[in-house]
């Protein structure tokens, strides 16, 4: 799908690495520059995973040599990848005024901490001190009262996903204009991008504002049951009506004289059988259902293996591997498989296709100015991935029953996954609906759905029957478990994805029971998945003409986000590194301290780093937390960064409200204010994205029920008196 682009990467962060990852599996060359010795992860399970089919260059950017060699890879380049800081871009001649006057072509994607024009952007790009910073750790569920350091890593998960999609919004946008440009994003940015499913402000209507939490423990455990034995099971029915009564194993437990009209007599009911009996029960019944799992285990379940969301590679420094693979699925030949390059392999080999195409015709007012997109998905997974082609430019149709999207009463959740789109009202379910969605899928370039496939297909929306209307369209499907295995029909939620990929028990922290995780981590992951592989199916598309269907799921998403762990040759399990008990941080360097009237996060990754929190603490790292309590958090703050530590003061209390009245965030379009009929003013993180001189088009909120029905069905070319017959007849609202 990209096999023209040619990428050159830089960075030993996370969210670089996968971003490269993904360009490279679905088809990119992507040269992998490395410091004189090689990245020091090299020979560990990440490096493995993130870096498997690039090629390697050795490069020392301290010299003119290094960098001159550098620049010679860019004459011949699409995109550069990197993650320095503007004023470190500066010193190695790689900001943006540079680059762009020697490689007028060049598509610049830089990942920093905070956003490019942030007051912050040249701190720490440590995702803990971002999340610090952000305030995010005021919206994790723990077993103490504070702030609660998150274990799944949210915003380099996120951040990865939004470079790639901003990476290849802007080569659309080049097909156009002949010219590259920025497409930068952050880690903070990543965070935002995670949140708005519980960051949201209203002026009015039902859900004017969400209220602070307490700022007690709170170790969530929603439909979340201890089986006999000590396994977990995590239940995820939305609504919450099913009856825990109505399943034979219930029938027996209460007979042993157990009430379950009481949370703590269904825990105690829960814990009188093995969780094998529960699952039966509750998939007989079609509830949403998974056992939760240590992180790693589901590489081996059944049904990641048949979706091959696992693969085979044989590692130069870890032998035969089976690694999460990436979650994408299509009709177009992928280049997966290949495994990380041995230290400077393949540097020297010219690019393997000609550069891709470049264009003429003007640049667009927005990155994705006149795309086209259908969306006829409901929740979270999915939908939220065109809402962010609305955010970039594209004109987004969201197709609705006449109820609406089941997720509008979750206001918030709606509001996150409807911003950017327009809403026609249409009833699927009658045969009469067929004309005017025939139109639509003429209209569209991308058409997304997320419905179960059997009910996708009984309305006319499987793959072959929207081809039979527009043959070149690119089809984007995102499913719970995947096509491939037996589950293809199966029902899944964000929490049992959660559940199954062990991050209920990551981010509980070491030894202490699994907790029920904020905020939809797993749902956008999966948007964003599926973000990616429809940018992907849409340059192919605008570029060479090729109608791709691209298929994405919650499990794959899951198995992706796995990415520090693969099954040894041995058959164990490679290790990582955890959370603590307390639920601080990954030890004493690394992780938040409370200090007398506050709390401050210090990233003491070097040995210099580690010398300097000794000069501050003393060198028995046992009685660091008992240290740091003599400090103001201002005090500490000013301690560490004399000796050099990385380090943020981390804001709690009311962080959601601190963040949409700051000045700074509104003035960075990092707040999106809009108006809406019912909410009034709907608040919300901003963009995600700095394509530089080219701005983002966030214009709509969540639109009402069918609030642009007519314009719509005039667009497509039905009169008034056509729209008149078929809202008399029930077809369209």
């Amino acid at each position: 799908m990209l096999d023209d682009l040619r990428i050159v990467e830089i960075g030993e962060g996370m969210a670089v690495q996968v971003a490269g990852l993904m360009l490279g599996e679905l088809g990119a060359d992507v040269l992998k520059v490395e410091r004189p010795g090689g990245d020091p992860a090299r020979g560990t399970a990440p490096f493995a995973n993130w870096n498997r089919g690039k090629r390697s260059m050795v490069c020392d950017l301290a010299s003119e040599e290094g960098r001159g060699d550098l620049r010679s890879r860019l004459a011949d380049a699409d995109v550069l990848l990197h993650q320095f800081s503007p004023k470190l871009a500066a010193a190695l001649g790689l900001d943006d005024e540079t680059l762009g006057k020697l490689f007028p072509h060049l598509v610049v994607c830089a990942v920093t901490g905070s956003p490019h024009d942030h007051p912050d952007v040249e701190r720490s790009d440590d995702e803990l001190l971002v999340a610090a910073r952000l305030g995010v750790l005021y919206e994790n569920d723990g077993h103490r009262p504070g702030p609660i350091v998150y274990r799944y890593r949210m915003g380099s998960w996120s951040a990865a996903h939004l470079a790639v999609a901003g990476i290849l919004a802007r080569i659309v946008m080049r097909l156009r204009s002949g010219r590259g440009g920025a497409a930068h994003t952050s880690i903070m940015q990543g965070f935002l991008a995670k949140i708005p499913l519980v960051w949201a402000r209203n002026s009015q209507g039902p859900m004017p504002n969400p209220p602070t939490y307490p700022l007690a423990a709170r170790p969530a455990a929603n439909q979340l049951w201890e089986c006999q034995g000590g396994d977990w099971l995590q239940i995820m029915d939305p609504t919450q009506q099913f009856d825990y009564a109505t399943m034979p194993t219930m029938w027996e437990v209460m007979a042993e004289g157990v009430d379950i009209d009481t949370p703590e007599g269904v825990a105690e009911a829960f814990r009188r059988r093995p969780i094998e009996s529960w699952l039966a029960d509750l998939r007989a019944q079609d509830i949403a259902v998974e056992p939760a799992y240590p992180m790693g285990e589901m590489l081996r379940h059944p049904e990641v293996v048949a979706n091959g969301y696992v693969i085979e590679v044989d590692d130069p420094d870890l032998g035969r591997t089976i690694q999460p693979n990436v979650p994408f699925h299509t009709d177009a030949p992928l280049p997966l498989g290949r495994p990380a390059p041995r230290l400077g392999e393949g540097g020297d080999a010219a690019w393997r296709k000609p550069r891709a195409p470049l264009g003429d015709d003007g640049t667009p007012a927005h990155p994705l100015e006149g795309v086209r997109v259908l969306d006829l998905g409901m929740f979270l997974a999915g939908p939220m991935g065109p809402s962010m082609m609305g955010d970039m430019g594209a004109d987004v149709i969201k197709v609705e029953a006449l109820t609406g999207d089941r997720l509008r009463f979750m206001h918030r959740y709606f509001q996150a996954a409807a911003r950017s789109k327009r809403s026609i009202a249409l009833d699927l379910t009658r045969p009469e609906a067929q004309p005017i969605l025939e139109r639509l899928v003429k209209w569209a370039e991308v058409l997304h759905h997320n419905m179960r496939f059997k009910g996708a297909t009984k309305l006319g929306l499987g793959e072959a029957d929207v081809r039979k209307y527009n043959p070149q369209i690119a089809y984007s499907y995102v499913s719970a478990y995947g096509q491939r295995g037996t589950r293809g029909n199966w029902p899944g939620y964000d929490s049992i994805f959660n559940a199954i990929a062990g991050w209920e028990f990551e981010n509980a922290g070491e030894g202490n029971r699994p907790v029920f995780n904020r905020p939809g981590t797993m749902d956008v992951h999966s948007a964003q998945s599926c973000l990616v592989s429809i940018m992907a199916s849409l340059y192919a598309l605008r570029a060479h003409g090729e109608a791709h269907g691209v298929q994405t799921s919650l499990l794959g998403a899951a198995a992706f986000s796995q990415g520090e762990r693969l099954i040894l040759p041995d058959g164990s399990m490679s290790e990582t590194y955890h959370l603590t008990a307390d639920q601080t941080g990954f030890g004493p360097y690394h992780r938040i301290f409370e200090a007398s009237d506050g709390w401050v996060a210090i990233a003491a990754h070097d040995d210099a780093a580690r010398a300097g929190v000794r000069n501050v603490f003393g060198n028995v790292e046992a009685d660091f937390a008992a240290k740091a309590a003599d400090f103001t958090a201002g005090g500490l703050v000013a301690a560490m960064e004399e000796q050099g530590v990385p380090c943020d003061r981390v804001v709690f209390e009311d962080a959601m409200n601190r963040f949409f009245d700051d000045p700074r965030n509104v003035e960075n379009g990092l707040v999106s204010r809009l108006p809406h009929p019912v909410y009034g003013t709907v608040e919300q993180p901003g963009e995600f994205w700095d394509f530089g001189e080219t701005p983002l088009a966030i214009e709509r909120a969540c639109p009402t029920i069918g609030e642009h029905t007519d314009e719509i069905m005039r667009e497509i070319g039905f009169s008034d008196d056509e729209i008149a017959a078929f809202r008399a007849d029930k077809i369209i609202g």
